[in-house]
């Protein structure tokens, strides 16, 4: 169940910030670190080994006998921006839950950094914009939009119209689009990085899938009725056309890439059995610019 408190609970801090860099004019460049030593305090947590003891907060280690420290936003000065498909294809199965919970992690660990972030929500076309913005107030705004989503059913999800949003109203940013990418789309805008810097943004693709949805079991047998989410429609499936089906699949799935690497933006599948937290920091460090 997608709540406040699940999310927050499910939360991790991503390695998106480490050796990552971008040309800006902002002093930082997306070089920060997670535990900092900025000035607006965070939380507390216990005393871990890496830890230096100047951290050790004495009061709240007096009233529990455990050790803590206090944790400060990083100073860092860049955004980051989800885009944030909410038609109705992303409900089915885990999918929408899998992609709160990203979402979640990535506004976490940008506020973390003292970065901004920012929030595009968009089906057919752009429901919901929180510009991006800097601390745990901000956080928790994004935190609620997120709760209070609800899919929107539509017979053609746009993605063009949230890439506009971005480029003409949102500065430089690290951005991820967050999509199961259910559907037909040709990106007309081109994030290739160039030799003078002229792009703003750099873009990566999640793609959160059911892995039912990419491939059959071998030897299926029978039909199976089925319901299209956004448009409602009913279709038969012959599940004796596996072999056929999964080809088809693939191909998709190849194509998928292609398009969004030939727009220039990064592509990582996912599924509600992966672990995101490993996958994401392994893609960022392949793909990062040094």
């Amino acid at each position: 169940m997608k709540t406040e408190q699940t999310l927050l609970s499910k939360k991790e801090l991503l390695d998106i910030f480490v050796r990552h860099r971008v040309d800006s004019p902002f002093p930082g460049d997306w070089e920060s670190i997670f535990k900092g030593s900025g000035y607006e305090f965070w939380t507390l947590r216990e005393l871990e080994r890496t830890d230096p003891f100047k951290n050790i907060d004495w009061k709240a280690t007096a009233k529990t006998g455990k050790y803590y420290v206090k944790e400060f936003l990083a100073e860092s000065y860049f955004n980051l921006m989800v885009l944030y498909d909410i038609s109705k294809s992303v409900s089915f199965g885990r999918k929408e839950l899998l992609q709160a919970n990203i979402a979640v992690s990535l506004a976490f660990t940008a506020i973390v950094n003292n970065n901004g972030c920012g929030l595009i929500m968009f089906a057919d076309d752009v429901t919901t914009y929180l510009p991006p913005r800097m601390g745990r107030a901000h956080f928790f705004e994004i935190l609620r939009a997120i709760t209070q989503a609800e899919p929107v059913p539509c017979r053609e999800t746009n993605i063009n119209r949230a890439l506009t949003k971005l480029i003409n109203e949102v500065p430089d940013s690290l951005t991820f689009i967050l999509s199961d990418f259910m559907y037909q789309f040709d990106i007309g805008y081109n994030f290739h990085r160039t030799l003078h810097g002229t792009n703003k943004h750099e873009v990566k693709a999640i793609q959160v899938i059911e892995e039912f949805e990419t491939a059959l079991p071998p030897d299926s047998r029978g039909m199976i009725e089925l319901c299209d989410y956004e448009s409602g429609e009913m279709m038969l499936l012959d599940l004796d056309k596996w072999m056929a089906y999964n080809e088809d699949m693939k191909q998709k799935s190849e194509n998928l890439k292609f398009r969004l690497n030939r727009a220039g933006i990064g592509y990582l599948p996912m599924r509600p059995e992966d672990d995101f937290r490993l996958k994401i920091n392994s893609f960022m460090k392949e793909t990062s610019y040094h």
